[in-house]
């Protein structure tokens, strides 16, 4: 017999995965219908809402990042549908997961808004239900721009249920757009720092960048970016970016002024959720893990991170910078610091943040000269004492990582993720660093693209520049002019803003620029391409923008549910 599509039973919460400040307890196990219903349950239950991030975002970041124009696999391969979509197909287990999980999460608000409405009073229980509000439609967010149209489902499952019927896209928005102005009416104003939970300027924020997605779609309309721009200025409420963009990514800052959302990791609650497992490196997230190379496997002796070698920066990512830019530096680990027994790397990479202020007096035992510094000599005769025994990688196209990669430390790594505390281990989440979904510097990117699309190039410009202007060396100027602006330099100065954190795929399938830059950069699509295949071609002659809808939702669905193009 088969097994139903949602079998969701409300009969507690989980215990792992809570954010900081944002406790989950159920002391003497006390019956979920009770103790949701007392005020120490029902934030319990709220909390839980938030923990649902971690399973979206906390491990592989395939679903957000493979199969697009900036990372490419080194020595490891990466999911080869999602990485090269020719054999992606309705089986894959990634896109399943992140399927039922968005789903599992929904379920999750809908059994806080259900007990909301009947639950003891409390001082935040409005609040709480605008927060909730908010993170239901984040998920069904993140599903509407990956499948296109799924079923809304907005009640309480606490009984076996196997018929949905499949909403149009529109609908979906329809439905993300409502609840995020209910959000808007009810969770507080940005108080000048963030501490976890859902307020107005995050509301903003992702009605903007909800606004303006929709905008492409074939339902969209111009008054979409022009509500886009509208919400996104309203999140920025005049706050300059005053953080130098090494800063915003140092371990420890988390919680700055410029994080409008994020996935909280507590180390406290995670060494306690790990305890309790009996798996220490379970319970962080993987985002440390990946865009770069392998060091060597002796790490948790020498103290340098694992890495996946996989999803590693191409040459189009690392092109897009010049010697003016400070995010090359913020975004790439350039120097890697350490010393050597014979020719095996012992490391102190981590001395590149515990030893800040005393670089200058550490060995240099990797350096990845940029494409200004082409004197590598020079650079080592600079300072002998430190880099003498320095093994240099000059610029060029080795930089870019490949399965024939057959050396550690082969490639430049983005460093925006580096977590000093997090154990050396395989495949593992150790990292308790904060998770960002969204910061200001995107909702700027966010309002240039949006006055772009409404025809408003004088204020495209002005925001865009505001990204620019901070990310400028002292001295430079990389402002633009209105005649260098279209969507290609967002997306560029998207890559140069963003690299690493979870946005590429859906930017590049919200313009509909997916299919044209992944087939020129990345090189494991465009080997398709050049040889004659078209790897985004479907077997009904419809090219796979969307993934597909998991077979096993289908079959096990006896509501109306369709595939989606292409598969």
């Amino acid at each position: 017999m088969k097994k139903l599509i949602f079998i969701i039973f409300i009969t507690g919460f989980f215990t792992l995965g809570c954010e900081k400040y944002l406790t989950e307890e159920n002391p003497g196990n006390v019956v979920a219908e009770e103790f949701y219903l007392t005020e120490a349950g029902y934030e319990s239950l709220v909390n839980t809402c938030y923990s649902q991030l971690r399973a979206i975002y906390g491990k592989a970041p395939w679903m957000f990042c493979a199969g697009t124009d900036l990372y490419v696999e080194g020595r490891n391969p990466q999911p080869e549908g999602l990485s090269q979509y020719r054999n992606l197909t309705p089986e894959d287990t990634i896109v399943r997961n992140f399927y039922f999980n968005c789903y599992h999460a929904i379920q999750m608000c809908n059994t806080a808004l259900y007990y909301n409405n009947i639950t003891e009073n409390t001082d935040v229980l409005t609040q709480r239900k605008g927060e909730v509000e908010f993170l239901r439609a984040y998920f069904y967010f993140l599903l509407v721009q990956t499948y296109g149209g799924v079923a809304i489902s907005n009640d309480m499952i606490d009984a076996p249920k196997a018929s949905f019927d499949q909403n149009t896209a529109e609908e979906v928005y329809a439905q993300i757009t409502s609840d995020l102005k209910n959000a808007l009416e009810l969770v507080p104003e940005y108080s000048g720092s963030f501490n976890g939970r859902v307020d107005k300027r995050a509301v903003r924020h992702y009605l903007a960048k909800v606004y303006l997605t929709r905008g492409y779609e074939l339902f969209g309309t111009s008054q979409d970016f022009t509500d886009a721009a509208s919400y996104a200025d309203a999140a920025i409420n005049n706050q300059s970016l005053n953080i130098s963009f090494g800063d915003i990514f140092f371990p420890g800052n988390e919680l700055n002024e410029e994080v409008i959302f994020s996935v909280q990791y507590d180390p406290a609650s995670i060494t306690a959720a790990s305890q309790e497992t009996g798996n220490l490196t379970w319970h962080g997230n993987w985002q440390n893990g990946y865009f770069g190379p392998y060091h060597g496997g002796e790490g948790a002796i020498y103290g340098y991170p694992w890495r996946s070698y996989n999803l590693c920066p191409d040459m189009e990512l690392f092109d897009l910078f010049t010697q003016e830019d400070t995010r090359f530096d913020g975004t790439f680990m350039i120097n890697i610091y350490g010393n050597f027994e014979g020719s095996k790397y012992i490391g102190t990479y981590y001395d590149y943040y515990t030893k800040k202020d005393d670089r200058a007096s550490l060995n240099i035992a990797y350096y990845y000269a940029p494409k200004w510094a082409p004197d590598t000599a020079a650079w080592r005769t600079a300072d002998l004492t430190h880099r003498s025994v320095t093994i240099i990688y000059p610029y060029s196209p080795d930089w870019e990582a490949s399965r024939t990669s057959n050396r550690d430390n082969e490639t430049p790594a983005i460093k925006k993720f580096d977590d000093p505390k997090s154990e050396y281990a395989t495949n593992i989440g150790t990292n308790t660093r904060d998770l960002f979904l969204a910061r200001l510097g995107e909702t700027y990117l966010i309002a240039a693209e949006a006055y772009l699309k409404s025809g408003d190039m004088p204020k495209a410009v002005a925001r865009i520049n505001e990204v620019r202007g901070r990310a400028a060396v002292s001295g430079a100027d990389l402002t633009i002019s209105a005649g260098e602006l279209d969507i290609d330099f967002i997306l560029d100065e998207r890559a140069r803003e963003l690299a690493g954190e979870y946005h590429r795929w859906f930017d590049l399938k919200r313009t509909g620029k997916l299919m044209e830059r992944a087939k020129l950069y990345n090189k494991d699509i465009k080997s398709w391409v050049d040889n004659g295949i078209d790897p985004f071609l479907g077997t009904d002659g419809n090219y796979k923008i969307l993934r597909p809808i998991p077979q096993a939702a289908i079959d096990l669905n006896k509501g109306n549910y369709k595939q989606n193009p292409g598969y």
